[in-house]
């Protein structure tokens, strides 16, 4: 039986969901031929207010990619706001990959010694006054304006240590000794992971569909971790570093898949849970990102597939939720693209649709 409350947020989810943009706007909006052409498009949909407010300040690329940040941490506002009291804690926990990467993003910066600008309430700001990316999780503008703060690296790390309950001493000694902040990142997002798992305990009905598609997050990032040691060669007994529990391949799994000789026979070995030798032929070209965006985006529409014709629940708010980091994500591949002088086949075919 239906709660009444997960009635009513399921027919407000749906109604968002009838606002996003379909698959023939967003290629059009890649055919087009500059961004003032992309603006007068985009006022023309729910985009418009966010436009209007930040077009004192921004113009062109700049002015489309803060637009679609703003729009988006108020989008997330409204999802809070409709979602069930027993599932907001989750929801918020979801929507917390974005303070992971904006996390991620100034621990990187402080790393390689870059600066951040004056900051906005909806969005990270570089020292050139780039907009940067969303601040849509459960991190504030006060909590990511501290870590920006932070005199070094260690007093950030610490920081999050402590929100997450994790000690990443660790890889921030490894940082120090080898000047390599990937493995601390890739641990932060990790832990991240992790406790999203620990939120679904207890969970039943449709709400497994939800725990499907946080499985199915974590094979994406464990597979990826996997093909790159081993183009790099890593030793077996060092991989378990850099994969986490809690997908649907287990650590027996994903250790048979290491056994292979080459990332080649590793595909091959990977068919039976997702298929990626149709890019073999680009791999050989283009190096492992033909594997990672086919893996990203056969994940990405089989969890959406699935969450759409789930019963009025939490997987009906998780759908829209991912729905619209989708349509964001294109908007975002279409700026950029047309930023760097991508061909417009190229950006349509990097589009991914669900």
């Amino acid at each position: 039986m239906v709660r009444p409350v997960y009635a009513y947020a399921n027919a407000r989810a749906k109604a968002l969901q009838s606002d996003l943009l379909p698959q023939a706007k967003l290629e059009s909006l890649a055919a087009l031929k500059d961004f003032d052409e992309i603006a007068h498009e985009l006022n023309l949909t729910l985009y418009k207010e966010d436009l209007a407010s930040l077009s004192v300040k921004y113009a062109g690329a700049d002015l489309l990619e803060a637009a679609i940040n703003r729009h988006l941490v108020r989008v997330f506002k409204t999802v809070i706001s409709l979602t069930p009291d027993d599932s907001k804690d989750i929801i918020s926990l979801i929507l917390g990959r974005w303070d992971v990467r904006n996390i991620n993003l100034i621990i990187a910066s402080k790393a390689l010694g870059y600066s951040f600008g004056s900051q906005s309430d909806v969005f990270l700001v570089s020292s050139h006054d780039y907009p940067l990316g969303p601040i849509a999780g459960a991190l504030t503008y006060y909590d990511l304006k501290n870590l920006i703060d932070m005199k070094d690296v260690a007093s950030v790390v610490q920081w999050v240590g402590s929100r997450f309950g994790t000690d990443f001493e660790p890889y921030l000694e490894k940082y120090r000794t080898e000047g390599d902040i990937g493995p601390l990142l890739l641990q932060i997002e990790l832990s991240y992971l992790r406790k999203l798992v620990s939120s679904m305990q207890g969970r039943a009905g449709s709400d497994m569909r939800v725990l499907a598609v946080i499985k199915s997050k974590i094979d994406e990032k464990n597979i990826i971790a996997l093909l790159k040691a081993k183009q790099r060669n890593v030793n077996p007994q060092d991989v378990q570093k850099f994969t986490v529990d809690g997908g649907t391949l287990g650590k027996q799994g994903l250790s048979d898949l290491y056994r292979a000789a080459s990332v080649e026979e590793m595909i091959e070995n990977l068919k039976p849970y997702y298929d990626l030798t149709e890019a073999l032929a680009e791999y050989r070209s283009n190096g492992l990102v033909a594997f990672e965006n086919l893996l990203i985006k056969k994940i990405t529409q089989k969890t959406i597939a699935s969450l759409r014709v789930a019963p009025p629940s939490l997987a009906s708010i998780v759908a829209y939720v991912l729905l619209k980091e989708l349509e964001v994500e294109n908007l975002t591949k279409i700026i950029r693209g047309k930023k760097n002088d991508v061909p417009e086949a190229e950006i349509k075919n990097s589009l991914v649709f669900a």
